[in-house]
């Protein structure tokens, strides 16, 4: 009864620092997006995490109430994606090389986009927050991204 009674307080306080890391672990990743301007992807630039992400308008490429989006992958393998808040609009990996959807202009223009990629142990993580898509990306167009770095 008395060794038990020690125990005790080590089990706790290995739970309490277990979750401790977990908590802290979840708050590092919940603040790796980075806030990128549409220009960026525009002009080919390298981002923050070293990605390269090309980004391209096709005027008149949707119906007049939504918004096209196509992402492609150009030399890189590692799973991708293409997200207007928790909606999943684009994904790739491997073989799948592209992935094409439309989102309502109403959708879009409550959530944004936000580039995603998988990182270490495969885990997907939000990357990039495009933070004047719904200024510079509008209703009847079409936008192919396509990432050739990562």
């Amino acid at each position: 009864m008395r060794s038990a009674v020690k125990r005790l307080p080590a089990v706790a306080l290995m739970t309490t620092m277990l979750c401790a890391v977990q908590v802290v672990g979840y708050a590092s990743s919940a603040q790796a997006a980075e806030g990128i301007q549409f220009q960026q992807l525009l002009n080919g630039e390298r981002l923050p995490d070293g990605d390269i992400v090309q980004a391209t308008v096709l005027p008149g490429g949707a119906a007049p109430g939504q918004i096209s989006i196509q992402l492609k992958l150009s030399g890189v393998t590692w799973w991708k994606g293409i997200q207007t808040g928790p909606i999943v609009l684009c994904q790739a990996q491997d073989n799948q090389q592209s992935s094409s959807a439309q989102v309502s202009v109403s959708d879009f223009n409550a959530h944004g986009l936000q580039l995603w990629k998988a990182k270490t142990f495969g885990v997907h993580t939000q990357m990039y927050n495009i933070v004047d898509a719904t200024q510079k990306m509008s209703g009847g167009n079409s936008y192919i991204f396509i990432w050739t770095k990562d």
